[in-house]
């Protein structure tokens, strides 16, 4: 295949994955969301309540799971018996003391999503009519979300498993010049290999062992040093996927250490050493294909597809980076004792060989990335109003620079003289895929939803505000872009429904792109609530004016302000 062909079939594998990314629709899924609760956000009951129930958008992981309901005193009325549903692990709830006495109460809560991520929220509600009820909507708030030690724990896997899984692959599929011990031309490169690998292996384990008690100090929200108590640890192992996975790595790593050892014990056949080594890789794939369980990947809908498109990914792109590492770290070494011109010759060989392995890592990036992001991003402004699309599209522009680089060295490499000029290109190649493992080690730190963001609650919205001597209650549903049903309670000063009623007028304004104002009116009517539907057209967060007009003449008025999920 020649050089104009090559030429256009990667150009037209980026063209058709940008195309991709921006014209296909797209499904999402991110951090768990609440969606509803028992009581609802704002509510005010007549009779207390015997418990409290909280519905999340996906299920959720039973470690770490707190509720905590007190009144204004501070004083604790839920019997501390927090628990997912039998029936249902996307529905948590938890048992109140009898005879709670009138008041203004908050539920507050922290739960662990199916991706890893926990969340945490507040819901106000109030019994009886004595008191003012705080404001707040009991919306999810993910907690923060890049902490740099995480993603820099991330980071540092990643770098690792490139550097231990490429100069593998590299020195078994690539290089083709296996029995080192054989070839004294190589043997001056053979230590530098060994230490590479070795350090490839350290800091993955290291990275590994450190990630549980990081793990485990932000997901149940402790400091660091308290995340190493062995009940904290106990608890994750037993009851969180970070936890279980963690431990199979371990496991993995351990069986690996040893047989690292008889990769490079060269007392061994030639034979016995390959089949090590090959055994060694397929740890290390089973490293990868245990992290792809963590993350966006597991809460997915068809989790085994986008745990399968991870692991690919991930594989890839540690081939594509340790391969350039290999290259670059480990190649002049092998080659040094040689003439200039034999030197150059192997290189430009060696090159030419990892061409076509650098192809289709590079054409299954850019698959299982197309898919991610079409699975992972809501809609196309999440590309420029979220940090997850800004990520995304830092880390698509700097994986098209590595593709740029790795055609300007096959260019090279083809031409008598190449090898004199390919080593700069390459070290920059392989600079920029180190930010490219940076950025993929924050990407599992974002959500890809504006929710996260904004701090929009993706579910149906309801909340209750004091409109003088009344009180006015919307609720919306989906609360998202498309058709909503409206709801709107009017209550006097002793929370009974307001009589006479004439007319109900919501006008719906966007806050952003100056957007025209929507207006619904309503006709009186006997019984509450007063109900209509609209299209919003735009996520974001939209003011909600309430205007109702009583019998005797008076003005009810209050305002909302309502957050609008992407499609």
């Amino acid at each position: 295949m020649n050089r104009s062909i090559r030429a256009v079939l990667r150009a037209g594998f980026t063209g058709l994955g940008l195309a991709l990314l921006f014209l296909f629709p797209h499904m999402a899924w991110a951090h768990a969301s609440l969606v509803d609760s028992n009581p609802a956000a704002n509510e005010v009951l007549n009779e207390p309540p015997t418990s409290v129930e909280m519905t999340f958008s996906e299920q959720l992981q039973p470690a770490f799971l707190s509720v905590q309901v007190r009144g204004t005193d501070g004083s604790r009325v839920d019997t501390g018996d927090a628990a997912l549903s039998p029936g249902d692990a996307a529905v948590v709830t938890a048992s109140l003391k009898s005879s709670i006495p009138d008041g203004v109460y908050t539920i507050t809560w922290r739960v662990l999503s199916a991706d890893g991520h926990p969340i945490q929220g507040v819901i106000p509600f109030q019994i009886g009519t004595a008191g003012e009820m705080p404001s707040g909507t009991g919306a999810a708030a993910p907690s923060p979300l890049a902490r740099p030690d995480l993603v820099a724990v991330r980071w540092l896997l990643y770098a690792g498993l490139s550097l231990l899984f490429g100069l593998l692959c590299f020195r078994l599929y690539v290089w083709r010049s296996h029995n080192e011990s054989d070839n004294p031309w190589l043997k001056a490169g053979v230590a530098r290999l060994q230490a590479l690998i070795w350090t490839g292996f350290a800091i993955t384990a290291a990275a590994v062992l450190v990630s549980l008690p990081l793990q485990v100090s932000w997901d149940a929200g402790v400091p660091v040093a308290r995340a190493f108590s062995p009940a904290l640890i106990g608890e994750a192992l037993q009851f969180t996927t970070a936890g279980k996975v963690w431990f199979v790595q371990v496991m993995i790593l351990l069986l690996l250490s040893v047989l690292l050892l008889y990769v490079f014990d060269y007392s061994q056949p030639e034979r016995k050493r390959l089949l090590w080594s090959h055994a060694a890789v397929i740890l290390i794939l089973g490293v990868m294909l245990a992290k792809a369980f963590t993350g966006h990947a597991a809460a997915a809908p068809i989790p085994a597809l986008t745990i399968t498109a991870d692991f690919v990914h991930l594989v890839a792109a540690s081939f594509w980076i340790g391969a350039i590492a290999a290259m670059i770290l480990y190649l002049p070494s092998a080659t040094r004792q040689l003439p200039a011109a034999e030197s150059g010759r192997i290189r430009n060989e060696t090159m030419r060989r990892f061409a076509g392995w650098g192809m289709t890592a590079a054409a299954a990036l850019l698959a299982t990335g197309i898919y991610t992001a079409l699975m992972y991003l809501p809609s196309l402004d999440a590309l420029v109003t979220t940090g997850y699309g800004y990520t995304l599209l830092g880390k698509t522009a700097l994986l098209i620079v590595m593709l740029a680089f790795a055609a300007y060295q096959f260019r090279l490499v083809r031409r008598p003289a190449g090898h004199e000029q390919n080593g700069a290109a390459g070290r920059w190649e392989l600079s920029v895929g180190i930010l490219v493992l940076l950025l993929a080690a924050l990407l599992t730190h974002l959500s890809p939803t504006v929710e996260a963001e904004t701090g929009a609650e993706g579910g149906p919205f309801r909340q209750t505000a004091a409109a003088g001597s009344y009180t006015v209650e919307l609720a919306v549903d989906p609360a998202r872009v498309g058709s909503n049903s409206f709801q709107v309670w009017f209550r006097d000063k002793g929370g009974e429904p307001v009589a006479g009623i004439q007319q109900v007028t919501l006008t719906l304004t966007p806050e952003a792109g100056g957007g025209q104002s929507q207006e619904i009116v309503i006709p009186g009517q006997a019984a509450q609530p007063f109900k209509a539907s609209e299209l919003l057209a735009a996520s974001g967060t939209w003011t909600v004016r309430v205007h109702a007009l009583t019998g005797s003449l008076d003005s009810i008025d209050a305002d909302f302000e309502l957050p609008v999920a992407g499609p």
